[in-house]
């Protein structure tokens, strides 16, 4: 909607808009000025967005337009929330709650308490948005809100955009400096944003903003290994890797990585054990690698330490490199190796799982309905899936088993791995750098 006849909006202290009076000006972005502002009807203060002048004086209401239609549908308490949004002598005005400072005003570099309990809280807020399938495009510290209650919330959706569809370029969405590359270049999804906050955190850490090209090793990585913890550091590295497919889906999977990522000191103080039972982003996870690998992983069981999943065929936990687990009385065969405590069928002479001794007398008979995929390239003998032995001739296998959805492969046993879900190689027990 564009404003009736040639009317200039003149703004300045103690201007009167509807019910609003003007008081000071809080500042200007690429398409809007914003106002603190006393609502005289309800007696509280509230940050005014209106937009700004263009070059004929006249003031565009397009974008703020669509920044409201987008807010408008999102209700959450990390997200700046609406009081009202008007029309008002032709100019259409937002109304939004009014916060303490942005994370802009905070010095740097913080504390990791401090600045990892703001990211936690943004990206609940931006979860929240990407469930409703808005990219918000331009997460920046001048665009996180903090309130006197430590509350955190994320704002200004002017450039928000749909998941379909592509848009320009940084010189008319983003902000230099915190765009992803893919961003650059029109194309944004939610990883951009996962990638924005990621930049968030490392400067916030370290006072220092990253510069392209984003490769690891960056200045200040070395004050940050030295005030936070070896697994936070890897999740900072992911989070930032200009390979999207190494990067986080969306901000709930990052969510989940980071409180996973979190040191347990950490953990009690930004959420004490009072106020908490079990975190729903272990639930979340457990969901996410069923659906996923439930398939290839037909007998998934839980960790006894992270309780997350984990497959017998799997030497430790994939997710915290936990030993401990055993499947005596869990194993999908009746036949138990009493080396490894895994499953094995009456007929193999070996336990395919381990390097243990053999068994004294094998089954004549096979075993009906058991599936095998591949073969020895020794003895011929059938496989299955995963062994590190042949249970026939007791010969490694030096085989690389290459299964679908797995996206990679572990460096030093070239076997599948995702590190979505995997800190660890399985199979081989190594550290896996994501």
């Amino acid at each position: 909607m564009k404003p009736a006849g040639k009317h200039k909006l003149k703004l300045e202290t103690g201007t009167r808009l509807g019910k609003y009076r003007l008081c000071k000006r809080l500042g200007t972005g690429g398409s809007c000025e914003v106002w603190q502002a006393r609502d005289a009807v309800e007696g509280i203060w509230v940050a005014l967005k209106i937009p700004l002048n263009d070059v004929n004086g006249r003031r565009k209401n397009d974008l703020l337009l669509r920044e409201i239609r987008a807010v408008s549908k999102l209700r959450h308490p990390n997200i700046l929330s609406v009081k009202n949004a008007d029309i008002i002598k032709g100019y259409a005005v937002l109304a939004t709650e009014l916060s303490a400072r942005t994370l802009d005003d905070c010095s740097k570099p913080m504390s990791v308490r401090f600045i990892t309990s703001i990211i936690l809280q943004v990206l609940e807020g931006l979860a929240y948005a990407h469930k409703n399938k808005i990219v918000h495009c331009d997460v920046t510290p001048s665009n996180i809100f903090l309130f006197q209650n430590r509350r955190a919330a994320l704002g200004d959706f002017g450039i928000a955009v749909k998941r379909k569809g592509r848009i320009k370029t940084i010189d008319d969405f983003g902000t230099p400096g915190y765009v992803a590359p893919e961003q650059a270049y029109g194309y944004p999804t939610y990883k951009s944003d996962c990638f924005a906050v990621a930049i968030i955190l490392y400067e916030y850490l370290t006072g220092v903003l990253p510069k392209w090209p984003f490769t690891w090793t960056k200045i200040g990585e070395s004050r940050l290994t030295k005030k936070i913890s070896k697994s936070y550091a890897l999740f900072i590295k992911r989070a930032l890797s200009v390979d999207t497919k190494k990067r986080f889906q969306n901000a709930e999977k990052m969510l989940i990585v980071l409180n996973e990522a979190l040191p347990k000191s950490l953990k009690k103080v930004l959420q004490p054990d009072s106020e908490i039972k079990e975190p729903d982003w272990r639930k979340l996870r457990r969901i996410d690698f069923k659906k996923k690998y439930g398939k290839i992983f037909q007998n998934l069981y839980r960790c006894i330490d992270c309780d997350q999943l984990i497959d017998e065929s799997m030497l430790i936990c994939p997710n915290c490199g936990s030993a401990k687990n055993r499947f005596d009385t869990l194993a999908r065969y009746d036949y138990i190796c009493p080396d490894c405590h895994r499953g094995i069928l009456p007929e193999w002479r070996f336990c395919p799982w381990c390097y243990g001794t053999g068994f004294r007398s094998p089954h004549k008979h096979k075993t009906k309905g058991i599936r095998y995929h591949s073969h020895c390239r020794y003895c011929g003998a059938k496989l299955m899936r995963f062994m590190r032995y042949c249970p026939w001739c007791h010969r490694k296998v030096k085989q690389t088993w290459h299964v679908k959805p797995f996206p990679e492969v572990c460096s030093k046993c070239s076997w599948p791995v995702d590190t979505e879900f995997f800190s660890y190689c399985p199979w081989c027990k190594q550290r896996l750098l994501t």
